[in-house]
Parts: C-alpha cells; structure tokens; sequence
C-alpha cells in the first residue's frame, strides 16, 4: 500500500479524461477490413474477380467462377510485403517500416468438367487464403506544451470520485498489480490526491511543463481463412457457386508511450506500455453467379455473409515504469524524506471474451473479352461497416446490454457502409505471356461527422504472366495508399490533446504458379 506523502510544491491540475490504445469499434474495422485478394493474376487486375472466373481466386470472391473450370488446378503464392508509415506529430515528422513474408493463397480446384455429358457439370474447390494482414508500424514524437498522458490518468480518477484509499484498494500488494492506470500512477507517484480532502482533484508532483513525448505502436498478425466451395455451370452459360468460409484472427498490438519533463525537478518523465493479444474464429457463407451474355461479355453478382466470431479471446496488460528523480515527501514517521527510485508497476492482466459480427458485402461486376487478345474487367463491392455488432456473453444480462449499447451505438455512429471499386486489364503480348494491370479505391467506411481525414485507400497494380498447356507462372507488384490518424490519448478539452496524421504505404510483391492436370 502507498503511504500517503505531502509535496513541498505546489500543483497544478488540469480537468483531462483517459483512453486507451483502442477500443471495440475499432477492432471491429481492423478484422472487417480487406483489400484486393486472390492469386497474384487476380491481385495484378486490382482485385476484380467476380466476373472472370476459372480461378482460384474465385472460391472467396465469386464461388460462381468454379463453373468456368475444365481442368483441375494446384495453386499457389508467395508475398513480400513492406509497410511504410510516416507520420507528423506536434509540427515533428517520423517514419516507421515493417516488412513480412507470407503465403496469400494456397489450394485446389476439382473440375469434374470432363466427366459431364449433360446440361450441367461444376468444380469444387478448398483452400488457404490470407485475406488482411495487420502490419501498421507507427512512429511519432514531439514537444506538448499543453498536456501529458498523465492528465488522462488524473482525469479518471477524478470522474470516478477517486481517493487514495480507494486507490489503494485496486493496488494488490501481494502480486503487485493495479486494476486501473490510475491506480498505477497513484502506487509509483505520478498522481496524488488533494492534499486537504484526501481525494478529488488529483494532481501531478509538478507543474505541467514542456513535455517531449515520444511513441511507438507495432501491429502485426493476419486474418486468414480456410475456403470450401462449389461452381456449377449450366450450358455453358449461367454460373452458380457457393461457399463456406472459415475465418482465423490472430492479432497483436503493442504501444509504448513517454513523456519526458523538460526542466523537471522532481519526476523527470515515465514510460507506459500496453499490449493486446485478440484471436477468435468465424464462419462465413457466400453465394454468387455469372451470367455470360455473349462470348465476348459476362455479368456478376456475388454476396457475403457477415462473419459470426463466438469467441474473440484478448488478453490486455500494461506496465507503467516512472522515472523519478527525487520526490521530497514527509514518511509515515513525520521526518523529510526523498523518494529517488520507484519500481516499475504492471496492471493486473485482463482476459476477456467477446464476440464480433462482421459487415456483409454485396458486389457486382463485368468481364470483356477483345476474343483472345485480352480483356477488361470491373467490380464494384458495397461494404456494410455501419452493421458490424460486438456483444459479450461472458458479461451476460445488463452488463452485456451496457456493452452493446455503448460500443453498437459507437459503430453507428463512427462508420457506414462503402464502396469498393476495382478495374484491372489483361493484354496478350505472345501466345504465352501476358501483361496486366489495375486500379482500385476501397472507401474508408467512415462517417463524415468522425472526422475530416480522407481515409479511402487506393491501390495501383501491375503485373505478367507466362502460361503453358500444363502450368503457369504470375508475377505481380501491387502499392496501396492511404491516410490515417492516431491519437495517443484524448482529454476533456480537445484543445488540449493532438493526434499525428498518418501517411501509409505498403508495397507487395506476388510471385504465384499453378499446375493444371
């Protein structure tokens, strides 16, 4: 238990709030969102698979396409993917690079094409596909001269009527741990309660002074996805398909966050790190179908289900290191003392279980063919943001209630549905090599009223492929843009927190091949 101490200084107290390294919408919107998906072909035309078919691609994008089959097909791929983000915080700019490698399809198709003598004959399909990888790196710092994340924690414990003996009752001395941030700046002597009510307001050692801040963020993990599906094709001519989809979300996000007290004389600065750990599964249904036209044009459209995730695990914790540089106090005992080393402080670790609905996705497309010199091809893909849902069972009753209707209400609020809109062409230079590209723009999903950044993602691809009687290879370069912000903490007055705006971009390379038999 922290001994209650009394400053030789005066303090000053801001009126701030606390938030922390995310929240329930927003992890809702990272494990909803995709980009373009598939083989490196169909990731080379920007994505835009609905309409064309006969590709692997087409067991997530349009089951419909296993009807265009007539052989059987092994795929596979490889990624490299690099990540850049360059942000500016506080008039000062940064940059962060991660980069990764890993496999974004896997799988085979079945075509029973050639064992069919009536009006209908189909393909199955099965396979491993990545549909989003979370890599985010984050850089950011400054000087702040109007705040520092230890309002946040002041502002919490005044908002709940906080004392210092109520403080210390969320400290457990025998694992020492902390329930809340609060508490944890109280135990390591960051904040102190009023010297005359014992409570509220809380207020720092010192006064605010300029504070150089410096943080970082690292996201990695993917969501991924085990894909059983089925084509039909019916004279040749109309295309029905659905599929399963078993989705897998493993995810990890660690901060760290310091402030350094530029002139300080009493508590020079701290360091507050925080890590959430998220897996869950899901299952999804989807269903589409192909209308061929004419030889030289078909149509599409292909709907999917939300992802039903029962069981989205997290376990969060936190560690709060100060250091101090000398506190003059008055002990237990009524003699001067200075506290010159305090212990860094863990919060106690928080598993919880929830589970997430993902938004639907409706999209429609054409494909073009110039007879075999090449074609053009188009999708566009409506995106139900605004419909993503959280609740928990393990809260149950009012409390799970209160969880929906916070974090729902949040959702509705924050984001709406989107537009995905992808183009891409192929044009045969030989017999045996093609040459492609692509466009797309993937709308933000975001409600105007969140704020003024524009964070629709565009994306611009390329690529060429060599094909053979019995086996192909593609080669693909793909780069996204997009804007984005992170704010490190917020408080009452907005005046007085800043969040950095974000530029990233990510760079991906595809090198993918198949074999047909």
């Amino acid at each position: 238990m922290k001994k209650a101490i009394y400053l030789f200084f005066s303090v000053f107290t801001l009126n701030t709030a606390v938030a922390q390294i995310y929240t329930y919408p927003s992890l809702a919107k990272q494990f909803s969102t995709s980009y373009s998906l598939g083989t490196a072909r169909m990731q080379a035309l920007g994505g835009a698979n609905t309409a064309l078919g006969a590709d692997l691609s087409s067991i997530t994008g349009n089951p419909a396409g296993l009807g265009l089959y007539t052989r059987s097909e092994v795929n596979m791929s490889l990624a490299y993917t690099g990540v850049q983000t360059k942000s500016t915080y506080l008039s000062t700019s940064n940059e962060a690079s991660e980069n990764q490698i890993q496999m974004p399809t896997l799988g085979m198709v079945i075509s029973s094409n050639n064992l069919s003598g009536g009006d209908w004959h189909g393909s199955l399909g099965f396979g491993y596909s990545r549909q989003a990888i979370f890599i985010q790196p984050i850089h950011i710092s400054g000087t702040n001269n109007r705040s520092s994340l230890l309002d946040n924690f002041i502002e919490k414990a005044n908002d709940k009527g906080a004392t210092g003996a109520s403080l210390d009752d969320e400290y457990d001395s025998y694992s020492g741990t902390a329930s809340s941030a609060e508490a944890l700046a109280y135990q390591t002597y960051l904040i102190n309660p009023n010297a005359t009510s014992g409570g509220a307001p809380f207020e720092r050692f010192q006064p605010l002074l300029p504070t150089n801040q410096y943080g970082s963020a690292t996201n990695t993990g993917a969501l991924t996805s085990w894909d059983f599906a089925y084509g039909a094709s019916y004279r040749d001519k109309f295309y029905l398909g659905a599929a399963m989809h078993f989705s897998k979300i493993t995810a990890s996000s660690s901060t760290t966050w310091e402030d350094e007290f530029v002139g300080a004389k009493y508590v020079a600065g701290f360091q507050y790190a925080e890590t959430l750990l998220t897996s869950g599964s899901g299952i999804a249904i989807s269903l589409g179908g192909i209308y061929k036209v004419n030889p030289s044009l078909r149509l599409s459209l292909a709907f999917r289900s939300p992802t039903y995730y029962d069981q989205m695990n997290e376990t969060y914790d936190a560690r709060l290191s100060p250091n101090v540089i000398g506190i003059p106090a008055i002990g237990s005992s009524g003699n001067p003392i200075t506290i010159t080393k305090v212990n860094p402080m863990r919060l106690t670790t928080n598993e919880f279980t929830y589970q997430l609905l993902s938004p639907m996705k409706v999209s429609g497309g054409f494909a073009f063919f110039f007879s075999k010199k090449g074609f053009l091809t188009a999708d566009v893909e409506y995106v139900g943001y605004g419909g993503m849902k959280v609740y928990s069972a393990e809260l149950g009753g009012s409390a799970n209630q209160a969880f929906q209707t916070k974090y729902n209400g949040q959702i509705s609020r924050n984001f709406e549905g989107a537009l995905n809109i992808k183009v891409g062409s192929e044009i045969r230079i030989a017999p045996s090599l093609s040459i492609r590209g692509g466009a797309a723009m993937f709308g933000s999903g975001y409600a105007p009223s969140y704020d003024t950044i524009d964070r629709n993602a565009f994306q611009f691809s390329g690529g060429i492929g060599y094909r053979k009687s019995n086996f192909y290879l593609d080669l693909t370069a793909i780069q996204r843009t997009q804007k984005d912000a992170y704010t490190p903490y917020t408080l009452k007055n907005a005046a007085d927190y800043s969040s950095a705006t974000l530029s990233l971009t990510s760079t991906q390379f595809m090198l993918g091949g198949g074999i047909y038999f």
